[in-house]
């Protein structure tokens, strides 16, 4: 069931802390945690699943991509059928370890880290296009206004975008009450409880993409926990 509740956006302490507080750095390892329990890698594959086949991505974009574990797991999963790509991580700060990016050459694919805000990012004139841009458990974070510039700005460098966020629902928020039963740290338990509160349902974020006839757009519910948005651009 969606919650009644009006879409809440609040700061999480893990954007307040320093890459090296102990504090993060365990906060990010129950992220991983957590993206493995709500199955954030096989969603976002059933996701570039639906990219039509003659368009294989070369170029990946993620934005707050955190430590890179989510892009290396998708790398070695589809390095075989996506040879040579292209995979930049956008993130506020640079905590990927030297081991990720070379676990990512050794798949075959260039990283490159890009540590700015997004906004600052998507401010610099850059005639670059990426074939997929995508984030998971980021897109929460903003509030409506700030997502109309940011996907607005995010449509006109890429042909697909993907985001998997919280689902603003009953049973989310009872998950991420229990949150604790993974092992998570206190900074987590609090980010969970504030994630679901700002994240989405129904078709809110379909309400803030750019109009336009250029595109496909889908919006669902995917697993217990997460909300999906997909928008592919049509082929010419």
């Amino acid at each position: 069931m969606d919650l009644t509740l009006p879409r809440r956006v609040a700061p999480e302490l893990l954007d307040e802390l320093a890459a090296g507080d102990p504090r993060a750095q365990r906060s990010r390892a129950d992220l991983r945690r957590i993206h493995r329990a709500m199955a954030t890698l096989s969603i976002l594959e059933g996701a570039l699943d639906r990219i039509p086949v003659a368009s294989a991505p070369r170029s990946l974009l993620e934005i707050g991509a955190g430590d890179g574990s989510l892009m290396l797991r998708l790398a070695t999963r589809r390095a075989a059928r996506w040879p040579a790509v292209r995979a930049t991580l956008l993130d506020r700060l640079n905590i990927v370890a030297p081991h990720t990016l070379e676990r990512l050459r050794q798949v075959g694919w260039t990283p490159r880290v890009v540590a700015m805000d997004v906004f600052d990012w998507l401010a610099i004139p850059d005639g670059t296009r990426w074939d997929v841009i995508y984030a998971s458990l980021f897109i929460h974070h903003f509030s409506s206004a700030e997502l109309v510039r940011m996907l607005g700005a995010l449509a006109a460098r890429t042909r697909v975008f993907f985001c998997c966020e919280p689902r603003r629902s009953a049973l989310a928020l009872l998950g991420s009450h229990l949150v604790a039963l993974l092992g998570a740290g206190p900074v987590t338990r609090h980010d969970a409880v504030s994630s679901v509160h700002a994240g989405f349902q129904g078709r809110e974020l379909s309400a803030l993409w750019p109009e336009s006839r250029d595109w496909v757009v889908d919006e669902y519910k995917a697993g217990l926990f997460s909300h999906c948005f997909l928008a592919i651009r049509k082929e010419r």
